[in-house]
């Protein structure tokens, strides 16, 4: 499937643009989720980790959006 992705987005139905802008979400709730988390680690706090991992899962979704969308 990655493969496919990489191939290139002009099949996609709301053009490269929008699933450009998908993964570029996906990207930046990712790396954020992963940064929230290592910050809960540090300060030992619940709630950041707890953050951190929703900022993971909800980057998650939007990844299955953008390559569900795609097919």
């Amino acid at each position: 499937m990655l493969v496919w992705l990489a191939q290139g987005p002009s099949n996609y139905p709301g053009g490269s643009a929008d699933l450009e802008s998908l993964l570029s979400a996906f990207y930046v709730l990712f790396g954020a989720g992963f940064l929230v988390g290592v910050l809960g680690h540090l300060f030992d706090s619940k709630a950041l980790r707890a953050a951190g991992i929703a900022l993971v899962f909800i980057g998650t979704a939007v990844f299955f959006v953008a390559v569900g969308r795609y097919d």
